[in-house]
């Protein structure tokens, strides 16, 4: 046996690296030794005295950096709930409502504040809590706030995916993202989350955490807390007495995870098989017996809708289901929050052009101007419409009234569909103009031929001609020219043009010129088409589209803003060489029914039939119908279509195609929305750039002079204006930086224009702005002379008066009479025949049905020939 050796204790050393056990040890024959030469013996290599130190000096090495991970976290993480403000009062429901505003300050909803009453612990069912606790929470009343093991596996799974998608929540968390957070995802937000369930867990017991849950949770169809959700779809009033079966109160207790996805009025089945698994954890927790289960799980569903007193709110329903999606989508505000009370909600909506919308796709006085269908009350459909100098939504149908679900589907971001040739002005012409390669006149090539693969599209003219100019090409929506011209430009140029505009495509998509006409593998939606086109009709540049300015909740805090954001889409000339020739689109082609007498109108139709694979012997079905145009002062998209067509699901091409029935309805808005106003016209004539670029007149240092800036009360927007010494024109890149608690943040370009005004939307209340207006060469891209560069407070509270109106940006200067399509070489037709025969079908607003071109049959649709074998591809005409 070795003798036991002796240890002397030193002073603490100085910490190096890898010698923290040295420190907290302290013994002299633990701490590091210079390196130096060792002999070892052959024994004391062997020596197990040796082997057993050397193990536990690594293990240490291991676990002290854990452990002091650890520790270090617990005691950051205790600081954090200590220092985390907490307000209890938040967790009492708020009584106020939520009110939406539009842009003009008025009031276009007030929302009720869910839940009259509240029920206490003892009100609620027992079966319903066992429920919901077996299914959201298993371990709720042995355990804490925290589940390590959930928030573990969600981790897992969320790094594994590469996303946030598992919660790992318990009920005091869920319930402090209810009432403190919004439903953004991020891993800041969950450890907000899980520090408030912490703090709920200190302030309150498991009953009333699980009462005030029970009370909070949104439950679907408008319905906020089981009371509601109870009475919503059983009839069941719990605040009475009144009681849950089993089986009832199983499928409520199943909603709390995906409350639209398990709606049992929307998706009976999805909600019918939720609900027997919640049966089935209630088993697994002990709740209840197998054959209790099994019983309950052979109920029938016995859901149905039953009105609650709140349902009266929705004066404005084709909207309220985009501003409900839109704001869970974007501002990460769900249904429960919006429904809670409480929030002030500032949109872009102008009261006027949401009027138009309602009275078109509610009222039924337009009905007529749908086309017919193959079921009663026809298709349905959605519409979007924009401002082009600010991306901010003016009106917006979500739905016709026809099969309309409350807070159902918002058709506006969620149908996706072919385009048809309403894609041709983004994907074709625009990039070919813009390309430098192709003008208005160029002749494209309109004969029908292979282009490959067996592929051959059909012009909808049996004696369309052999060669047409690229104006008639668009104006009269010619297939095979349209084809042509895409396979001339590359299907990459395209699809990279359209693609910065908005327009996603697939991988699939770029294998086949199908595309040209709209034969795309996913489609597009109409938030996607408006702003697609917006580009046209704001001198090539699209801002951002959006419907909330900002939202504040009940305690002043300003939750969500808008950032605007500008991007150049093509170049100014590009821009108002496509407006004119899809103002010809109206005037004579295939959009003739969406003109407004007096108004600058220009547009595309798009058609699509209703499949290859199943048309037979009906080649007049068509699925779905699109108008995508503009005003100077307003872009817009209409949809209409089955959302699933079928042969009892469908729309026909006779007597018209229903592309100008989409037309008719754009129209209809349109002009409802203008009425009263002046009439405006297109400026159209922005010269081609120069060889010299655009410079500064001699002994001019800025490029922009005389900024200023005026913010208007009733809009809460800024104007600016400015002088220019440019000659040559220019482009003008507005950029603005927020100052907040003394300190001013990085400036963000928010815009660009060529006009000498520009107004902002966007600002808060109480907010400091710095602008800068800074010059730019169209041609080479380079700054011309110093920017203008203005500060503006905007008024925390403004007293009475009305601030003068300073107008908005934009020109109205007449272009004067438009030219007509280029005249075609070969074939037999002098123009288009735009007279009016017979009685009107339905004259609507704006006059009756003008009879199509001489040189188009309507009658038949257009057959855009043997498809590709991708998906999609070739299925879509004008």
């Amino acid at each position: 046996m070795q003798p036991i050796r002796s240890v002397k204790l030193l002073p603490p050393p100085v910490l190096a690296t890898n010698s923290w056990y040295d420190f907290l040890w302290g013994c002299e024959w633990l701490q590091k030794k210079p390196n130096r030469p060792v002999k070892r013996t052959h024994d004391s290599k062997k020596s197990p005295d040796n082997k057993a130190r050397h193990g536990w000096k690594l293990l240490f090495r291991i676990l002290f950096p854990l452990v002091f991970v650890v520790v270090l976290f617990v005691f950051a993480f205790a600081l954090a709930v200590r220092l985390t403000p907490f307000d209890a009062s938040k967790l009492v429901p708020n009584r106020t409502s939520t009110i939406i505003y539009a842009k003009n300050g008025s009031i276009l909803e007030q929302i009720p504040a869910s839940g009259a009453t509240d029920l206490s612990y003892n009100q609620i069912p027992r079966n319903l809590q066992e429920a919901l606790v077996a299914t959201e929470d298993h371990n709720y009343w042995t355990g804490s706030s925290i589940d390590m093991r959930g928030i573990l596996r969600a981790a897992f799974v969320d790094l594994w995916k590469g996303e946030f998608a598992q919660g790992g929540s318990t009920l005091q968390q869920q319930l402090a993202k209810m009432v403190f957070l919004t439903d953004q995802k991020t891993f800041q937000r969950k450890f907000q989350q899980v520090i408030l369930g912490v703090q709920i867990d200190r302030y309150y017991t498991k009953q009333e955490i699980l009462a005030m849950y029970l009370n909070r949770v949104f439950l679907g169809e408008n319905a906020v807390g089981v009371e509601q959700a109870a009475e919503r779809y059983f009839g069941v009033n719990l605040a009475a007495g009144q009681k849950l079966t089993l089986d009832e109160a199983a499928l409520l207790a199943g909603l709390p995870q995906a409350p639209s996805g398990y709606d049992p009025l929307q998706y009976p089945k999805a909600a019918l098989a939720r609900r027997n698994v919640v049966l089935q954890n209630m088993v697994n927790a002990g709740y209840l017996s197998q054959a209790k289960a099994d019983a309950a799980a052979k109920q029938p569903l016995g859901a149905s809708f039953h009105s609650l007193p709140q349902d009266n709110w929705n004066t404005h329903p084709v909207l309220t289901n985009f501003l409900f999606d839109y704001a869970n989508r974007y501002a990460n505000l769900g249904p429960d929050m919006l429904l809670s009370g409480g929030l002030k909600i500032y949109t872009t909506i102008d009261p006027s052009v949401q009027s138009a919308v309602d009275q078109v796709f509610w009222g039924h006085q337009y009905d007529a101007d749908f086309p017919s269908g193959s079921t009663s009350g026809g298709p349905q459909g959605a519409a979007i419409f924009l401002n082009p100098k600010t991306g901010g939504v003016l009106g917006a149908a979500a739905s016709r009234w026809v099969g309309y679900a409350y807070l159902g589907e918002d058709r506006i971001l969620n149908a996706r569909r072919s385009p048809g040739s309403s894609i041709k002005p983004i994907l074709e012409y625009a990039p070919a103009i813009e390309s430098g390669k192709f003008s208005p006149s160029s002749m494209l090539d309109n004969t029908p031929h292979d282009f490959g693969g067996g592929y051959t599209p059909q012009n909808d003219e049996a004696n369309s001609p052999p060669q047409v100019t690229l104006t008639y090409g668009l104006a009269m929506s010619q297939n095979v020219a349209s084809t042509w011209l895409l396979q001339q430009i590359g299907i990459n140029t395209g699809v990279n043009f359209a693609e910065n505009d908005g327009i996603p495509f697939t991988a699939t998509d770029r294998q086949h010129l199908g595309i040209a006409i709209g034969g795309m593998e996913n489609g597009v939606t109409p938030w996607e088409m408006a702003q697609g086109y917006e580009a046209f009709d704001n001198q090539g540049i699209q801002m951002e589209a959006h419907l909330i300015d900002k939202v504040v909740n009940a305690s002043g805090q300003v939750i969500y803003a808008f950032q605007p954001a500008a991007k150049r889409i093509m170049s100014a000339q590009t821009a108002a060489t496509l407006t004119k020739i899809m103002e010809g689109t109206v005037q004579y082609g295939t959009g003739q029914l969406a003109a407004v007498p007096g108004w600058g109108v220009a547009g595309k139709t798009g058609t699509v039939q209703y499949s290859y694979g199943l048309t037979g012997k009906h080649p007049d079905w068509i699925s779905t119908c699109w108008f995508d145009g503009y005003t100077p002062n307003m872009v817009g998209s209409v949809y209409i279509g089955y959302d699933t067509p079928s042969p009892t699901q469908h729309m026909t091409d006779i007597p018209y195609a229903p592309s100008w029935w989409a037309a008719k309805v754009w129209g209809d808005v349109t002009h409802l929305a203008v009425a009263g106003q002046p009439p405006q016209t297109f400026n159209n004539s922005v010269s081609a750039p120069t060889s010299a670029p655009a410079t500064v007149a001699p002994k001019t240092q800025n490029g922009v002079n005389h900024l200023t800036a005026t913010w208007d009360s009733t809009t809460n927007a800024v104007q600016l204006t400015w002088q220019s010494p440019v000659v040559g024109g220019a482009n003008y890149i507005i950029s603005r930086a927020a100052t907040a608690g003394g300190s001013t943040g990085p400036a963000q370009q928010i815009g660009e224009t060529q006009i000498l005004t520009f107004e902002d939307p966007t600002v808060q209340m109480g907010g400091v702005y710095t602008y800068t207006v800074q010059a730019v060469d169209v041609q080479t891209g380079a700054n011309i002379g110093a920017p203008g560069t203005i500060t503006l407070a905007v008024q925390s509270n403004p007293g009475g008066g009305t601030p003068a109106n300073n107008g908005t940006a934009g020109n109205n200067i007449s272009s004067g009479a438009g030219n007509g399509p280029g005249v075609p070489t070969g074939g037999n037709n002098t123009g288009p025949n735009n007279s009016i025969s017979g009685n009107p079908q339905n004259p609507g607003v704006g006059g009756g049905v003008p009879v199509p071109p001489a040189n188009s049959t309507l009658g038949a649709p257009e057959n855009p020939g043997t498809p590709p074998s991708s998906p999609g591809a070739g299925n879509a005409q004008k």
